[in-house]
């Protein structure tokens, strides 16, 4: 019985899903004295329709019936589909929020109704009319951020709008903003625009840029205007004497416009006391541990994975420090990120590590501790995993652990040392080994040796370590492991992906290289350690335009996308190669 009761409600729930009977409106928020087009839509044939209740709004027609039909074939069989649209105009004629009752529609003898649907009416400016306005009252781009006064470490989300109340032909990004002093990660976007209204005026309104930036550094951080070329399409004075402008389109014209946001101040202040042990974490996350199995024989492999979830800093999280049993050999982990991105960011990162315990027994793999800085509660927690026990048994190859053996053992992971060795051979006091002009031989040639070498040495002045193409090779062979991701993105076409993975490469290396924290890089420090280190400023300029170009690339439109990666890893790499020389 509970059965057919689950089958029965999964095949109603699919009938309703099949039959799509939605709502639409063309404008909401609508201004006073709008003309407003409401549509119900019924994907299937129905009959019956039964009006809903516009009580506020004024009905200037309707319900106006309009039906379509189509057919298709698809593997020799005919299909066809119908859909039914039932139109309201409506006229707004006072403020406030209106809850549209649902519409119902009779599909196979069962009624189905449309959901509630809320509009709001706001009061419109009396100067409405776009002719009336300037260019930069019609067009405009406005920065909206979540936050202006932050601590280190925290995260922001950034979004560029750009609201527009004129016919816009093409839109290109012409500057992206500089962003020193944070961490960004860049958000998917959709460039379909919705209506919104801002004092009265409607606009129509689309995001072009969202992005999520980590403050690294405390102080006055500034975000940088973004640039966007706008091909406006203006209409010519009416001409007369040709009959055919309008039909060809000839009473229009493409007028290019830069605009440009204006630049936000971001007040970011230090950590108050952060702990001895803090890792930078700043948001709101938890922490948990697993392993695949809590019972193997001894040289097979355990996973055992940490996932932190939350919002915040994730992605910046290193490794924790975890003390593992020293019978265990350990793999560095395999770190994966994800970003969910709805309401607001939130992110997932693991770290999974692979572990071959070498002998049996029973082991713990103790809980790990993350300390997170909260900045809603402004207080610092520390989040602890589970602990894991572990039976570990004999070997399935039958080999005997050396314990087992009627031997004994000394054990110490990873400095073992090995069996008392029982078959010593000596020799008597006074007997020789060699002769003693064998000896003197074997003494002093090493030295005569070393001492001819230096010779050979000094007098040529060219070493295999110092040799330029003994340096060259040494960068290369550094340059092509950085970029060895990007590279296959190239083989997978992923252009966005490319970059991005570019610009990871890149503060990767600069980070090793000079022993950078994470939380500590930004384009001055590149300066500054340049500088120290002696790296000519031609140098250094070019590796900080290169990360200015991974970002801009991304949005900036490329005609061959293959061609202009070969030649951006290229350049990549010959620059990570020229400061690798420049350091030898």
């Amino acid at each position: 019985m509970k059965k057919l009761f689950i089958i029965l409600l999964l095949f109603y729930s699919a009938f309703l899903h099949a039959q799509q009977f939605k709502i639409s409106v063309d404008k909401n928020p609508a201004l006073v004295g709008e003309q407003i087009l409401v549509q119900y839509i019924i994907n299937t044939k129905a009959e019956n329709f039964k009006s809903p209740n516009f009580s506020g709004l004024q009905v200037l027609s309707g319900p106006n019936p309009s039906s379509q039909s189509s057919y298709s074939f698809v593997n020799g069989k005919s299909q066809n589909s119908s859909s039914t649209t039932y139109s309201f105009y409506l006229k707004a004629v006072k403020e406030g929020a209106y809850n549209i009752s649902p519409a119902a529609i009779t599909v196979n003898g069962k009624t189905i109704t449309s959901k509630v649907y809320r509009l709001k009416v706001v009061k419109g400016n009396k100067k409405n009319n776009a002719q009336q306005k300037t260019l930069s009252e019609n067009l405009f781009i406005k920065v909206e951020v979540s936050k202006i006064n932050i601590v280190v470490g925290e995260q922001i989300l950034v979004s560029y709008k750009l609201f527009t109340r004129i016919d816009l032909h093409n839109t290109e990004l012409s500057s992206l903003p500089a962003l020193n002093g944070f961490w960004t990660k860049d958000l998917k976007t959709s460039s379909r625009f919705k209506r919104d209204v801002v004092d009265g005026v409607a606009y129509n309104v689309a995001t072009i840029k969202k992005s999520v930036l980590t403050a690294q550094k405390s102080g006055e951080l500034i975000i940088d205007p973004i640039e966007l070329k706008c091909n406006i399409r203006t209409q010519n004075k009416i001409n007369n004497h040709d009959p055919f402008a309008n039909i060809f389109g000839r009473n229009y014209q493409v007028q290019e416009e830069l605009i440009r946001s204006k630049s936000i101040t971001i007040t970011v202040t230090d950590l108050p006391n952060p702990p001895y042990n803090f890792n930078g974490a700043v948001g709101d996350m938890s922490l948990k541990s697993e392993v695949d199995n809590t019972s193997i024989s001894a040289n097979d492999a355990i996973t055992y994975k940490i996932t932190i979830t939350g919002t915040g800093n994730i992605e910046l999280i290193k490794p924790l420090a975890i003390q593992f049993p020293e019978d265990f050999e350990v793999y560095d982990p395999k770190i994966t990120d994800k970003i969910f991105e709805g309401g607001r960011k939130r992110s997932v990162k693991t770290f999974e590590y692979l572990l071959i315990p070498r002998y049996k027994g029973e082991y713990t793999i103790p809980s790990a501790n993350l300390i997170i800085y909260n900045p809603k509660s402004k207080k610092y927690k520390t989040k602890k995993s589970n602990s894991h026990k572990l039976n570990i048994g004999t070997s399935k190859n039958n080999e005997q652990e050396i314990n087992e053996t009627n031997q004994q053992t000394v054990k110490s992971t990873q400095q073992d040392i090995n069996y008392i060795f029982t078959n010593t051979t000596l020799q008597e006091i006074g007997e020789r080994a060699m002769s003693k002009n064998l000896f003197y031989l074997l003494f002093f040639l090493p030295i005569v040796l070393l001492i001819l070498l230096w010779v050979y040495l000094k007098t040529t002045g060219e070493t295999d370590a110092n040799s330029k193409d003994w340096k060259n090779k040494k960068a290369n062979k550094i340059a092509l492991k950085r970029l060895k991701t990007a590279q296959n993105c190239i083989k997978n076409n992923d252009f966005d992906g490319f970059f991005e993975e570019i610009e990871k490469s890149l503060w990767g290396y600069f980070a090793d290289k000079f022993k950078i924290q994470i939380a500590e890089l930004s384009k001055e420090t590149i300066s500054i350690h340049f500088n120290s280190s002696a790296i000519n400023t031609e140098i250094k300029g070019q590796f900080i335009a290169l990360l200015d170009e991974c970002e801009f690339a991304r949005y900036a439109p490329a005609s061959n996308k293959n061609a202009q990666m070969d030649a951006f890893l290229e350049k990549a790499k010959n620059i990570i190669i020229e400061v690798e020389t420049a350091l030898k």
